[in-house]
């Protein structure tokens, strides 16, 4: 029977290389695309100055978001053919939500801070008393603002079908799949309180919870793969519950 061990790999891989490239996106792009990541959105003059001295950085961290959402989507290309076996409901649902609505939310985010440059570099040249190209520039970072909780949510669902998925299947060890899934609980409240402007600082430790378990789990498919007792079972579709 098939191993689809170059199948665990390769989502191993593409999940370590999306986690990488996220962290670059956030050191790379500076204080603007950090502020929106770690939830704490700049305001007034503070904004206005970062765009200008960090536009250039939102190049190299826009690239970043870029190859992140492109690791992250292919991911679910090579979970999905293993997945279907067992429940294709579950399987449609993480390549839909973690594959092509997070992917395209990637594709967004990285227009929008490529826009943020746009107007940042038209700023310097037109000079510090273009009142519309001010307004144009905290409306848009105000939409990246709400579009980062927005991704969030889509990948969280997304999450939450690929762990369940793994449970079920037990193509890893459960505790690892149940660590996913505890963890998406206060990351979800992360999303909603950064959404509606509820959020008091606490954001990155609810997200504590999930971020180390994503990369135990990248490093598990990479070096162990799939349980291969239970890739036969799953193949073979005669499981029970």
């Amino acid at each position: 029977m098939k191993t689809y061990r170059m199948n665990a790999l390769m989502a191993g891989v593409l999940y370590f290389l999306g986690s990488v490239f996220g962290v670059l996106s956030a050191v790379v792009g500076g204080e603007l695309i950090s502020s929106i990541v770690q939830g704490k959105p700049l305001s007034g003059s503070a904004l206005l100055s970062f765009v200008i001295a960090d536009s250039s950085r939102l190049i190299g961290g826009s690239f970043f978001i870029l190859m992140m959402g492109i690791s992250l989507a292919a991911m679910t290309a090579f979970l999905y053919p293993v997945f279907r076996k067992d429940s294709k409901e579950l399987a449609l649902g993480m390549l839909i939500f973690r594959g092509t609505l997070e992917g395209a939310w990637y594709f967004m985010t990285t227009l929008g801070y490529l826009a943020l440059f746009a107007l940042g570099s038209e700023y310097l040249a037109t000079g510090a008393n273009s009142a519309e190209l001010r307004s144009m520039i905290k409306v848009l970072y105000q939409f990246q603002d709400l579009l980062a909780p927005t991704g969030t949510i889509l990948f969280l669902v997304g999450a939450t079908c690929l762990y369940i998925s793994f449970y079920r299947t037990r193509l890893i060890p459960r505790w690892l799949s149940v660590w996913g899934l505890v963890g998406v609980i206060p990351y979800m409240a992360f999303a909603l309180l950064h959404l509606f402007r509820m959020d008091r600082g606490v954001g990155l430790y609810l997200q504590m919870l999930l971020m180390p378990q994503e990369m135990v789990m990248a490093f598990w498919l990479i070096i162990k793969g799939f349980d291969r007792v239970a890739l036969d079972r799953t193949m073979s579709d005669k499981r029970t519950e």
